[in-house]
């Protein structure tokens, strides 16, 4: 996708500070578990823990689970954020149920999916929220319900995610070694893995990474990051290119951030998506010459 067709496909931030944003995003990061639990139950387990992951659906507005196997049809899990609703689409991607969070609790929503499964003819009884990393605790885990309050929150978290999918596809799709474009359940942050050195058997030895994450101990609100891996941890940061915006955090991150708020700066779609653009380009260059691709 050209950076004009981004232009054109840009949703306009700024309606709310960033950081504002937070109750809303812990909540839709509670509420996708229930999607990745359900592709680690039924969902042949992969090494990267990919079968647990979700895709941005552009035309749907949601994150989608992968794909569940079943000779009856294939089915999928997924979470329309901006109104905090799960869904379950059939192979003709017909969403077949819905169920909306707000007001209920997480041991409601699990008798959704499990009611769903049957209905698809799993085995409900497989299916357990199981959680196999840390995320930060929530008081929906404590039979608190979900609160879809100020849904105009959910909305521009929303927004985010689309943004960044439509910026991190064109990246992505220059690199024949990029992986797709993907939600992350554990850190909830949405990105492409681009390895480019390997060893003799094809392990990766090199790599860089592009992304949008959710506020963390590096950095307090949500924000653009391009980091940097080697096997030989011997990535030089001395003499990096200063970014046109944002900057890097070498000690902190491996690599570079810019914050959520530094796009709220300019004020048209245009200018926020070129922006972004221009920070994922300059970050890519970079990038390469770290790792010594160039």
């Amino acid at each position: 996708m050209s950076l004009q067709l981004i232009k054109s496909n840009w949703k306009l931030l700024g309606q709310y500070a960033p950081k504002s944003l937070t109750p809303a995003i812990d909540q839709i990061h509670r509420g996708v578990q229930f999607i990745a639990m359900t592709g680690k139950h039924y969902i042949p387990n992969e090494p990267d823990d990919s079968h647990t992951n979700m895709k941005w659906l552009s035309k749907e507005e949601v994150l989608a689970g992968n794909w569940i196997r079943d000779k009856k049809g294939n089915f999928r899990f997924a979470m329309r954020s901006k109104d905090l609703t799960l869904i379950i689409y059939n192979d003709k991607m017909e969403s077949v149920s819905e169920f909306a969070l707000d007001g209920k609790t997480n041991s409601e929503g699990l008798d959704w999916v499990k009611s769903q499964l049957t209905a698809f003819g799993k085995d409900a009884s497989q299916m357990k929220m199981d959680i196999h990393y840390d995320i930060p605790p929530h008081e929906t885990d404590n039979r608190v319900p979900y609160k879809f309050e100020n849904p105009e929150l959910f909305a521009e978290a929303a927004k985010y995610r689309a943004n960044s999918h439509l910026v991190l596809e064109h990246f992505a799709k220059e690199f024949e070694t990029a992986s797709t474009v993907r939600t992350w359940p554990h850190h909830f942050d949405i990105g492409t893995y681009i390895p480019m050195v390997f060893n003799d058997v094809g392990g990766a030895k090199k790599s860089f990474s592009l992304g949008f994450a959710i506020a963390d101990s590096v950095v307090d609100e949500p924000y653009f990051y391009i980091t940097q891996w080697s096997a030989n941890k011997d990535i030089d940061y001395s003499n990096v290119k200063p970014l046109s915006n944002g900057e890097w955090l070498p000690d902190t991150l491996g690599g570079a951030t810019l914050k959520a708020s530094s796009l709220l700066n300019v004020k048209t779609a245009e200018a926020q998506a070129e922006m972004l653009f221009q920070y994922f380009q300059e970050g890519t260059e970079a990038s390469l010459k770290l790792i010594g691709v160039n």
